[in-house]
C-alpha cells in the first residue's frame, strides 16, 4: 500500500512537537519550583518564626521596662496589676521566649546561634536585676524604707546597671534582627531569580508553541475542520429531524469516507419521510422498500403501516361509543348537580329566615350593626336579637361546622334560643337552659327521623352515644355552640353577659375592656353538671358592645399568611369604636378583606357591634 501524509500522521506529527515543547518546559519549571519551595519553606519555617520571636521578645522587654518604672516610681502594693505583670514576665515569659528562640537556633547560622547564647546570658542578668529590686520593694509599706527605696532606684538611674543590662540586650536583638532580616532579603531575590529564569524559559516556549499553533491551525482547517463543519451541518440536521439541503462534498481521505456515508443515510431518510408523512395522511397504500435487509426502522415502519390502519378502523367504533356513553353521563351529573344547588339554595332561604332583618334588629337595638360573611353558601354562624320589656337581648353565635353542617346546627340552635327566652331572660339562666334544650334535641333519634347521612353527622361534630330503640343512632353534643350571650336594660344602664368561650368586648373612650367567657361550650356537658356565670357591668353613654366568633381571629393572610390573632381584633374593635354605627359593618368588611388578600376564607365570619345611647 502506498504511504499517505493523511489525517493521522498530520495532526501526530504536529502534536508531538508540541507535546515536546511542553514537556521541556515542565521540566524546567519542575527544577525551578523545587529550588523556589525550598527557600520559601526556609523562609516560612525558619525566618519568619525567628523574626516574629525576636520582636516578641522586643516588646516584652519593653512592658518589662514600662512595668519596672512603674515599681520604682508608684508606690503600690503587691497585688498592683504592673507589679502582677512584671512577676509574671521575669518568671514565665522571658524564660519561655528565650526558650523558644534557643529551639530554633539549630537551623542558624553559627554566628547567629552564638548571639543567640550571649542574649541569653544577658536577658537572664536582666531577670536577676530586676528581681532584687523586686525584693527589696515587695509590698507597700517597704516604700517607706527610704534605704531600701534609695538603693533601688540607684540601679535605674541614667547609666546604672538596668539601663546598661536594657541596652544590652536591646543591642543583641536589634543584631540578631538585621541578620535574619538580611537573610530573609537574600532568600527573596533568590525566588525572584528563579521566577525570572521560568518567565523567560515560558516565554520563549509558548511564542513556539504560538507559532506552531498558527501553522497547525492553518493546516488543520484547510484538510479537516472544514469538511467536518460541512459533516456536522448536515448531522445536525438530521439531529433535528431536518433533511440537509445538499449533499456533503466528498474529500480523498477518511473524512471524505464518512461524508459518503452521510450522503446515504440523508437519501435513505428522505424516502422514509416521505413515506411516513403518506402514511400519516392515510394513504396506507404508499409503497416502500427497506434500505437493505438489516434496515429494522424500514420493516418497522411497514408493520406501523398496517397496523395503523387497523387500529383506524377499530378507533373509529371506539370514538363512536365512547362519546354516546359521554353525553349519558354528562346529562347525568348536571341533573345531580342542579338538585343539590336547589338545595343549597333552599338551605340558604331557610337560615335568612331565621335571622333578623335590619328592620327587626333596629326595632330591638336602634343603634347596632352586623358584619356578617359566611364561608360557604350558607353559615354555621347567627346572630340573634330579642327585646323582652325593658330588656334588649342580643348574641353572636358559631356552631359547630360550617356550610350545610353548620346550618343544619344553627337552625337547632336558633330554634331552641327561642324557646329558651320565652321563659329565661338571664343570660346566664338563657345559656343553662340552651344547653340542655339543645342536647334533649340531638340526643332525639334525629338521624333516623331526618334520615341524615352518616357523612352529615361526622361534618357536624357530634358524637354517637348508642343505638336507640328503633334502630337509629342517638346523638350527644360535643362543642356544638359556641356564643356570646348579652342583655342590656336601659331603665338602669346594666349589662348582663355570659358566654361560651366567646367574650365580649366593650370600647369606653378609646379603651377596651373583654368580659371573659366560661371554657365550655353549649352541648359540652351534662345538665347541671356546671353553670355558665353572669357578668354585670355598668353602662355610660356613649359605650361600644361587640361580640364575634372565632372566623375574623383565625383568618390567614397579611404579609407573611398568618393568623389575625386576638391582639390585632382588639386593637381593630377600639378603632372601629370611633367611627358612627352605620360604617362599622362597611369598615370591618374592608378590614377583613385587606388581611385576607389572595387566602382563602378558613371560617364564616360574625362580629355584632352596638353602641349605648
Amino acid at each position: 500500500m502506498k504511504w499517505r501524509w493523511n489525517i493521522a500522521w498530520r495532526m501526530g506529527t504536529g502534536f508531538g512537537v508540541f507535546i515536546l515543547a511542553v514537556a521541556i518546559l515542565l521540566v524546567v519549571t519542575r527544577m525551578n519550583l523545587s529550588e523556589s519551595s525550598a527557600l520559601g519553606q526556609e523562609i516560612d519555617e525558619v525566618l519568619v518564626p525567628s523574626l516574629g520571636a525576636l520582636e516578641q521578645l522586643d516588646q516584652t522587654l519593653a512592658d518589662s521596662r514600662v512595668c519596672i518604672n512603674h515599681w520604682l516610681t508608684r508606690q503600690s502594693r503587691a497585688e498592683d496589676e504592673e507589679k502582677v505583670l512584671l512577676r509574671h514576665i521575669v518568671d514565665r515569659k522571658l524564660p519561655q521566649q528565650m526558650a523558644t528562640l534557643k529551639a530554633m537556633d539549630g537551623a542558624w547560622t553559627p554566628a547567629a546561634s552564638a548571639h543567640v547564647d550571649t542574649l541569653r546570658q544577658e536577658v537572664d542578668r536582666l531577670r536577676v536585676l530586676y528581681g532584687y529590686i523586686m525584693e527589696l520593694l515587695p509590698d507597700f509599706r517597704s516604700y517607706d524604707n527610704p534605704a531600701k527605696v534609695m538603693e533601688a532606684e540607684r540601679y535605674a538611674v541614667d547609666g546604672g546597671e538596668l539601663e546598661s543590662f536594657t541596652s544590652a540586650v536591646q543591642q543583641r536583638l536589634y543584631t540578631l534582627t538585621e541578620a535574619q532580616n538580611e537573610s530573609l532579603r537574600q532568600h527573596t531575590t533568590q525566588m525572584d531569580e528563579l521566577g525570572n529564569q521560568l518567565a523567560m524559559v515560558a516565554g520563549r516556549v509558548a511564542w513556539f508553541v504560538l507559532i506552531l499553533g498558527i501553522v497547525l491551525g492553518v493546516v488543520v482547517t484547510r484538510s479537516i475542520v472544514q469538511p467536518v463543519k460541512e459533516l456536522k451541518r448536515a448531522l445536525y440536521h438530521m439531529g433535528r429531524g431536518v433533511l440537509p439541503p445538499g449533499d456533503v462534498r466528498v474529500t480523498p481521505d477518511e473524512i471524505g469516507d464518512m461524508a459518503l456515508a452521510v450522503n446515504r443515510l440523508s437519501q435513505g431518510l428522505a424516502r422514509t419521510q416521505k413515506f411516513s408523512q403518506e402514511v400519516g395522511g392515510g394513504a396506507f397504500n404508499t409503497p416502500y422498500e427497506p434500505l437493505s435487509d438489516d434496515d429494522a426502522l424500514g420493516k418497522a415502519l411497514l408493520q406501523m403501516r398496517s397496523s395503523l390502519a387497523r387500529n383506524e378502523r377499530e378507533l373509529e367504533g371506539k370514538v363512536q361509543q365512547r362519546t354516546e356513553e359521554l353525553a349519558q353521563e354528562k346529562a347525568k351529573v348536571e341533573n345531580v348537580l342542579g338538585d343539590l344547588q336547589d338545595s343549597i339554595n333552599y338551605a340558604l332561604r331557610i337560615q335568612q329566615a331565621i335571622l333578623p332583618s335590619d328592620q327587626e334588629r333596629r326595632e330591638v337595638l336602634s343603634e347596632s350593626a352586623v358584619f356578617y360573611q359566611p364561608r360557604d353558601v350558607v353559615s354555621g354562624d347567627f346572630y340573634w336579637f330579642k327585646a323582652v320589656g325593658s330588656r334588649r337581648m342580643f348574641s353572636a353565635i358559631d356552631c359547630t361546622g360550617h356550610g350545610v353542617p353548620g346550618a343544619f346546627l344553627s337552625l337547632v340552635g336558633h330554634n331552641a334560643l327561642d324557646r329558651v327566652t320565652k321563659v329565661y331572660t338571664e343570660p346566664h339562666k338563657v345559656l343553662d337552659h340552651l344547653n340542655t334544650h339543645v342536647l334533649a334535641l340531638l340526643r332525639k333519634d334525629v338521624q333516623t327521623v331526618a334520615s341524615i347521612p352518616d357523612d352529615l353527622v361526622r361534618d357536624l361534630a357530634l358524637s354517637v352515644e348508642g343505638v336507640g330503640p328503633a334502630g337509629g343512632r342517638d346523638i350527644g353534643g360535643q362543642d356544638g355552640m359556641d356564643l356570646g350571650m348579652a342583655a342590656v336594660n336601659w331603665e338602669t344602664m346594666m349589662l348582663e353577659y355570659a358566654g361560651a368561650n366567646n367574650p365580649l368586648y366593650v370600647v369606653r373612650r378609646g379603651e377596651l375592656q373583654e368580659l371573659k367567657p366560661n371554657k365550655f361550650a353549649i352541648c359540652s356537658f351534662e345538665p347541671n353538671t356546671k353553670n355558665y356565670d353572669v357578668q354585670k357591668f355598668p353602662l355610660e353613654s356613649g359605650d361600644t358592645l361587640f361580640l364575634a366568633t372565632d372566623g375574623f381571629v383565625d383568618q390567614f393572610g397579611g404579609p407573611h399568611g398568618k393568623k389575625f390573632m386576638r391582639r390585632r381584633f382588639r386593637e381593630l374593635l377600639v378603632e372601629t369604636a370611633s367611627l358612627p354605627v352605620m360604617e362599622h359593618e362597611a369598615h370591618l368588611k374592608h378590614q377583613f378583606e385587606a388581611w385576607r388578600g389572595e387566602e382563602e376564607q378558613v371560617d364564616d365570619v360574625l362580629v355584632v357591634s352596638v353602641r349605648v345611647p
